[in-house]
Formats: C-alpha cells, sequence, structure tokens
C-alpha cells in the first residue's frame, strides 16, 4: 500500500514536470549549524513490493519479492542515510530507485524528518525500470528533465536557495560498462555533453551560481577518456577550482581519496560516483567547499572492507556502491 507523507512535510517534482510545491516549517536547531552535505549514493536496484511494471522480474511477486523484503531494504537505506556526517542541510542524489512512491517510503520515517529531509524530486522515465531523485531539506525552488538520447538516461535538473546560494543539481546516472568501457564511452560522452550544456546555461543566467554535477558516471573522469579531464572533452575535471574546470575530489590528492574508490569490479576500487563543483565552489563569497569523504563504515562494508552489495537472493546487505559527500560551509 502506498503511504502517503504529510503535505506540509513533501515536496514532489515528477520527470513529467507536474510540479507540487509546498511551504515547510524551519527547524530552528538546525539553523544553529553553517554547513551543506552534498551526497550521491547508487542504492543498487530499490524496487517496492507493487507489480508497477517495468521492474526487473525478480521484484515482481511472481518473482517472489515481498512487503517485508522491501521494508527491510528500506530501513538499511535509511541507517545509511542516518549515519552521514551531521549538516544544517543535505542535498542527496539516489540512483537506482524504482520511482517516485518508493522514494516517498524512504522518507517516510521520524528519523530521516528528524534530519530535515523532506523534499524530493524524481524522474519518470518511461519504460526504464529504475529512476534517479533528489532529496532533500532545503526546499526546491523548481525542476527540469533534460534528455539525452535514445537509450540514455535523462538528466535530472534540480534548484534551490541556500542562504544567498543558489544552486543547481545535475543528477547523472551515465550509461554503464555493459559490453565493456570503449563500446559504452561515446553514450557517456554523448550524456556529459548534455550536462555541459545545461552548466553552461545555469552559469550563464545566473552568475556566481553554484553548479553540482552528481551521481553515478560509471567512469572515472580523471583519465583519458570520452568524458572527462582533456580539454576537448566535455566536462573538464581537476583537482584546482579553475574557470571551466570542475573540482573533482578523486582527483584531488590532498583529499586523501584518490587512492580509494566508492564502487568495486573484479576487486577492484573504481571511482564512479562522483560530486563535481563548479568553480563558484570556491570563489570567496557564499558556499564554499570545505571536505570531502566516502561512507566506510560497516553498515556498507563487508569484513573484508569491500561493498556490502545486496544480494536478492539471500536478502542480504545494502548496495554495491559506497556513497560519497562534499560539505560547504557558509563564508
Amino acid at each position: 500500500m502506498k503511504r502517503h507523507l504529510p503535505k506540509p512535510k513533501l515536496c514532489l517534482i515528477c520527470a513529467l514536470l507536474v510540479l507540487f510545491l509546498c511551504s515547510c516549517n524551519a527547524n530552528p536547531a538546525m539553523e544553529e549549524k553553517s554547513c551543506l552535505l552534498a551526497v550521491t549514493y547508487n542504492v543498487q536496484n530499490l524496487f517496492n513490493a507493487i507489480d508497477e511494471g517495468p521492474e526487473y522480474s525478480d521484484y515482481t511477486k511472481n518473482g517472489g519479492w515481498t512487503e517485508k523484503s522491501y521494508n527491510y531494504r528500506l530501513e538499511k537505506i535509511r541507517k545509511v542515510i542516518l549515519s552521514l556526517p551531521k549538516s544544517q542541510d543535505y542535498i542527496m542524489v539516489l540512483n537506482e530507485v524504482e520511482n517516485s512512491n518508493v522514494v516517498e517510503d524512504l522518507l517516510f520515517s521520524s528519523d530521516i524528518s528528524k534530519m530535515g529531509i523532506r523534499y524530493y524530486a524524481c524522474t519518470n522515465e518511461h519504460g526504464s525500470a529504475i529512476q534517479s531523485a533528489v532529496i532533500s531539506s532545503v526546499p526546491i525552488l523548481g525542476a527540469a528533465v533534460h534528455q539525452c538520447g535514445e537509450g540514455l538516461r535523462p538528466i535530472l535538473e534540480v534548484s534551490f536557495n541556500v542562504g544567498d546560494n543558489k544552486v543547481f543539481v545535475l543528477a547523472v546516472h551515465f550509461k554503464s560498462n555493459i559490453g565493456s568501457e570503449s563500446q559504452t564511452a561515446q553514450a557517456r560522452r554523448k550524456s556529459a555533453l548534455v550536462v555541459q550544456e545545461i552548466s553552461s546555461s545555469l552559469q550563464k543566467a545566473n552568475p556566481g551560481c553554484l553548479v553540482l554535477v552528481m551521481g553515478d558516471m560509471n567512469e572515472e573522469l580523471w583519465s583519458d577518456n570520452a568524458i572527462g579531464r582533456l580539454e576537448t572533452c566535455p566536462l573538464v575535471v581537476g583537482p584546482d577550482f579553475a574557470r571551466g574546470v570542475y573540482y573533482c575530489f578523486w582527483s584531488d590528492t590532498e583529499s586523501g581519496y584518490s587512492s580509494l574508490g566508492s564502487y568495486m569490479y573484479n576487486n577492484d576500487w573504481k571511482c564512479y560516483d562522483n560530486i563535481l563543483v563548479s568553480q563558484a565552489g570556491r570563489d570567496g563569497y557564499g558556499l564554499e567547499y570545505e571536505s570531502c569523504g566516502i561512507v566506510r563504515s560497516s553498515l556498507v562494508l563487508t569484513a573484508d572492507s569491500k561493498p556490502y552489495a545486496w544480494d536478492r537472493r539471500l536478502l542480504s546487505g545494502v548496495s554495491d556502491h559506497l556513497p560519497v559527500w562534499v560539505s560547504f560551509r557558509y563564508e
């Protein structure tokens, strides 16, 4: 059964641009803190127990998927969210959620409510089993969905006012490497080109705005590939804040995380989950980049320090990806 959050606590925007905005009361206790935490987390196939159409066969009634199993998964993901560093505000991208109903169920929790996270936007791509969502403690001003082409997941653009800052989040989930990295690279490049076009347009229309490109990019952007690093590529990333360059903490040796990763493939760590920060993240005004991190607790790691991947057959684990975060202070 679908549960509904009380209207004062919910702001829903879906990919078809059906818009529902609402007011919410500020939380005085949280106003005393002074940072924003941006998080991206691929939750690995979070499906509810209702047969709604394009879900994977393992997550249907005929496939043995039950409400009990679904609630177990919700609680696991909630615990990970609750383990995040404490912050005044949160903006979080979730990849691989089934639909907005699942996002709503995830937020239907007194513990999550205490974090102030009560707003969300979710894509609604027809025929796709998995969607991307943005959840937030910051009221959502607006949202738009940008198509990247046939067979490619859309870009979800969500806008916020955080203090005196205009913040735009571009939630992405680029093409996977199924087949081979070389065979799928051009598909990721095509999506990255759309991201860069959106970002450039936003920064031109909103001088000084902060743009965050967040999600599972299925590629390590600072390697010589089709997406990032090279000046001829659509998303130029690096370890510094410079005009036309997105700061990427994975490429910053001083971050302490350049040798780690958020996803493991064939026992090799990959830095696929990313938060790219535009130059405004270090311009001396408003929201300023402070630090970064990866959630590496026993909630998300096995005893041998590998991602505690969700196992549908054994009904165990959490996700094959680790959450990564970037924090900002207010100047």
